[in-house]
């Protein structure tokens, strides 16, 4: 499994950070919220997944991230 920070997003603004391990980045965003996700397509209220598990980068590249939306209400 790989480490995962999921950030709930306010238009540019973090509202909320989650670790989460999983397999993939969509079951790291669902784990961490407890909601089905889909890709983000625009919307103002979303979840930025990043992997924290791959090898270190060069300076000038970012971490890899995802980018997704809720879908459903919260369990």
């Amino acid at each position: 499994m790989k480490a995962y920070r999921v950030e709930e997003m306010s238009g540019d603004a973090i509202v909320a950070v989650h670790a989460a391990e999983a397999n993939t980045p969509f079951e790291a965003a669902e784990k961490a919220l407890g909601l089905k996700v889909t890709l983000r397509g625009g919307a103002d209220i979303w979840v930025r997944v990043v992997d924290l598990t791959e090898r270190p980068r060069p300076v000038r590249l970012r971490p890899s991230t995802f980018e997704f939306r809720a879908i459903g209400n919260r369990k």
